[in-house]
Parts: C-alpha cells; sequence; structure tokens
C-alpha cells in the first residue's frame, strides 16, 4: 500500500472527542484495538477501537471518536469519489494476480457460490415484486443501476456531490445530497431501503434507521450490508482487517449488537445472517496491507481456506462470514 503524501501529513489531525460508553446499553467499553492505521486510504493518524462489556451486546465502536465537523475530511480520496470510468482509490481494487483468480473460480464452483451471490447482487430482494426503491448512500450509482434493471424505481443518497455527479452522469440515477433525516421525503415513499456498507459509518445510528423506518412503506423492506466484526477475518488479521477501515467507521457490529441496534428501533421482523460470498476481496484486501504480500504461493493458500472456512461455517449457521445482513419487515401493506 502506498504511504500517506506529504500534503496529508501537512494536514491537521482529525479532532476527537471522548465515546466510553456503548450506545446501545450504556456499558463501559474495553479495549479491543490501538493504534489503528488507515491502511487503505492513508488518513494520518491512529485510531483505538473498543468492544462493550456486556455481551447481550457486544457492540465495538471509535473511542474518542471523531467529531461531526471533521469527519467529512477522513473522506478525502476515498473510491466513492471516482469520476465515471476511472481508477478507484488506491487500496479499494489491488491487483493479485491470476493465481489467486484461479483459485477464486475453483473454489466458487466447488463451494456452489455462485446461488449466494447472485442474492447478493439483488441485495436479498431476489424474491420480492419491484416497486420504489432507495439506496442509501449510493455511491457511483452501480447498485442502484443494477436493480433498476431488475425492474425496480430507483433513487439514490450520498454526501459526496462527486459520487452523486458520477451517478448521474454515469447511471442516469436521480441523487439526493446530505442526510437522510434532512432530504425529507414524506413518510411510507418506498417499498424498499438498501443500505449497504453504510450503518458502520453513522454516527447517530437509531436515528438513521428510525428515518429508514418512517419513509419505508408498510410491507416493505430494508436491507442493512455492514461488515461482521466477528468474521474469520477480523480473527485472522486482527487490527489490518479490511473491515475495521479506521477512521471511518465509527460502530462495527456481529450478530448480537445489530439485533440488539434493531431492537433499540423497534424493528422486530428482522432475518440476520453473515455471509461469506465477497470473502475473498475482504480478506484479499487485509493481506495486501502486509509486507511482501502476494509474493508467495501460500499467501494465496492461506486467503482461500479462510474463504472455504467461512462458507463452510455460514452454512452450518455460525456468524463468520466477512460481512452481515439484515433484512428488515414492515407490518402492514
Amino acid at each position: 500500500m502506498k504511504p500517506a503524501s506529504a500534503e496529508a501529513l501537512a494536514r491537521p489531525p482529525l479532532r476527537t472527542a471522548p465515546r466510553p460508553h456503548c450506545l446501545l446499553c450504556g456499558s463501559a467499553g474495553e479495549l479491543l484495538h490501538a493504534d489503528v492505521s488507515d491502511h487503505f486510504f492513508h488518513v494520518p493518524g491512529s485510531w483505538t477501537l473498543n468492544r462493550c462489556r456486556d455481551p447481550r451486546c457486544a457492540l465495538v465502536w471509535q473511542d474518542p471518536m471523531v467529531i461531526a465537523d471533521d469527519l467529512g475530511r477522513a473522506y478525502d480520496g476515498y473510491y466513492t469519489s471516482a469520476a465515471p470510468g476511472g481508477a478507484v482509490a488506491e487500496g479499494a481494487a489491488p491487483d493479485y494476480g491470476a493465481t489467486f483468480h484461479r483459485l477464486d473460480r475453483w473454489a466458487s464452483r466447488l463451494l456452489k457460490l455462485e446461488p449466494e451471490r447472485r442474492r447478493h447482487a439483488a441485495v436479498y430482494l431476489d424474491t420480492v415484486r419491484p416497486g420504489t426503491l432507495l439506496d442509501v448512500g449510493c455511491g457511483s450509482g452501480f447498485l442502484a443501476a443494477a436493480m433498476r434493471d431488475r425492474g425496480w424505481s430507483v433513487r439514490g443518497t450520498d454526501f459526496d456531490p462527486a459520487a452523486a455527479r458520477a451517478a448521474e452522469a454515469t447511471h442516469g440515477i436521480a441523487v439526493d445530497l446530505g442526510e437522510l433525516a434532512a432530504i425529507g421525503y414524506p413518510a411510507g415513499s418506498f417499498d424498499a431501503i438498501t443500505a449497504r456498507h453504510v450503518l458502520e459509518h453513522v454516527r447517530e445510528p437509531i436515528e438513521f434507521l428510525a428515518e429508514c423506518w418512517r419513509i419505508l412503506a408498510p410491507g416493505g423492506h430494508l436491507v442493512l450490508v455492514t461488515p461482521n466484526v466477528d468474521s474469520l477475518g477480523h480473527r485472522h488479521f486482527g487490527e489490518r482487517w479490511r473491515g475495521l477501515e479506521q477512521p471511518r467507521h465509527l460502530f462495527l457490529y456481529g450478530h448480537t449488537s445489530l439485533g440488539a441496534l434493531l431492537g433499540r428501533a423497534g424493528m422486530t421482523q428482522a432475518d440476520i445472517f453473515t455471509t461469506a460470498q465477497g470473502a475473498d476481496y475482504v480478506l484479499r484486501a487485509s493481506q495486501a496491507t502486509a509486507e511482501g504480500a502476494w509474493q508467495r504461493l501460500v499467501d494465496h493458500l492461506a486467503i482461500w481456506t479462510l474463504q472455504v472456512a467461512e462458507t463452510i461455517g455460514t452454512r452450518r449457521g455460525r456468524d463468520v462470514g466477512e460481512e452481515l445482513i439484515a433484512v428488515v419487515t414492515k407490518a402492514g401493506g
């Protein structure tokens, strides 16, 4: 990975404020990781992550946490700002060579991953009749465009004006800028709301989910996808795990903490599970932060072995996949 530039190092550090207690249950936190660097987009500094001491919650959060006024600076050069047709920021999609891709194709066939990947591509709405869909944090609009091709009437939101312009220019997706609550959609506006890799960035997740619920139509579906802090990848790579992504990921969830969060938001009809379908990307990106990565065949084999273990584990009901999914259905309709 490329080190931080001289220009980046010259910027003032991101300001933080103490966040000693769990957002969900008020318990104190205990140290999970100290001095976590930004291995992927090279924001200077280091951050600490705590885990809630109450096992009925187990939320992970940044403490001290980047203040709201400075958080936008953590996204300078972030991959959602890539120009249409251009390359994403370094660290987002590195090339790991033909050996890995051959192993991945072979593993996909052997483990029969394609049905899981098709469900994931449809954001777990593959059995739902298309209607109106809001993609929160739509980035450059790739997912929204794919869902439009499946028959959905789509709209997006994002904070990044460059990403919004890319979505509109490349895919013709209408994108509203700003916080979801500030946009102010009418109640019951959407038959489905998707938020893929958004929840971990949100400073006030209970309020965010409440707004999603307000604008979701009765009988509609809310789909959340977020890194799984209990994954095998996190256990193996520790502070180099791709899912930590400090300082942008403010809260990190496992099955227990995501269920607790949904309960606090009044959402009871939720299907929560993990998936290993995208483990190859997360594990490769994590491994690439190590010095000398991908110089040996053993590096490729180690990642492939982890992916196999995650796939088998998730199919046996263990929450070890790299991504955590919640599909929440709103009563009525």
